[in-house]
């Protein structure tokens, strides 16, 4: 349910009802699905989902996509948990394919990283099914839980900002009214942005900076463009 080829957290449709999230694994078990063409975002299966499914896990690997690489220790001091918690949930992770090892350290000091590539969780397809909707559902709500525990954090912490990164913080809706093949075009473009500025990411002075794009359709009808329909 996230997109960020070193991420978490963000959702946005992946050419269908599915949820994509930056984290596949080139070491990954099969309940991820390896027919993606490589550098494409892999299909998580039902046993993928439930390895995802679990509070303290989805902590994880939010904390590490803020992150983007971290130790055990580093992990349990952040979260409040044990290391020997999050040692056992990392390796769960890395297991069903979210993440990777990443090189400098050993046992519970080793760096783990979100895994390159994508996943993409089909949600709706999931949802569906009885064995599998409770697992869909954790991990869709803990997301959203989780985006709106960091905004206020955000908000509490950008007090003590230089002016340039408090001016940064944006929260933007806005309603359109497209038709399925203008979302599609509208998500393409979307992501050919977001690669651009990834070409010139990790520059001096940069932050890590977290992106979340939420596109849902209503039940309503479309209406004429005008200028009522800006952003607030």
């Amino acid at each position: 349910m996230t997109r960020d080829p070193d991420a978490r957290e963000v959702t946005r449709d992946a050419r269908r009802d599915h949820t994509a999230v930056d984290a596949a694994d080139d070491a990954a078990d099969d309940a991820v699905n390896s027919t993606s063409a490589p550098g494409d975002p892999r299909v998580v299966g039902p046993e993928a989902l439930k390895g995802l499914a679990h509070p303290l896990r989805m902590r994880l690997l939010t904390e590490l996509h803020d992150r983007g690489r971290a130790t055990a220790t580093q992990l349990a001091t952040a979260l409040g948990e044990s290391s020997g918690a999050t040692s056992y949930h990392l390796r769960q992770l890395h297991r069903h394919g979210f993440i990777v090892e990443d090189p400098g350290g050993t046992g519970r000091e080793r760096y783990w990283r979100p895994v390159p590539g994508g996943w993409n969780l089909p949600v709706l397809d999931l949802a569906d099914d009885a064995a599998t909707s409770p697992a869909v559902d954790l991990v869709f709500r803990e997301q959203l839980v989780q985006d709106m525990e960091r905004a206020l954090r955000a908000l509490q912490q950008a007090r003590s900002w230089p002016q340039p990164w408090r001016d940064s913080i944006r929260r933007m809706e806005t309603r359109l009214s497209l038709t399925p093949d203008q979302v599609q075009a509208l998500h393409e473009d979307l992501d050919a942005i977001i690669d651009r500025y990834r070409l010139v990411s990790g520059e001096p002075g940069s932050r890590r900076v977290l992106l979340t794009i939420n596109t849902t359709p209503t039940e309503h009808a479309g209406l004429p463009a005008t200028a009522s329909d800006g952003a607030r």
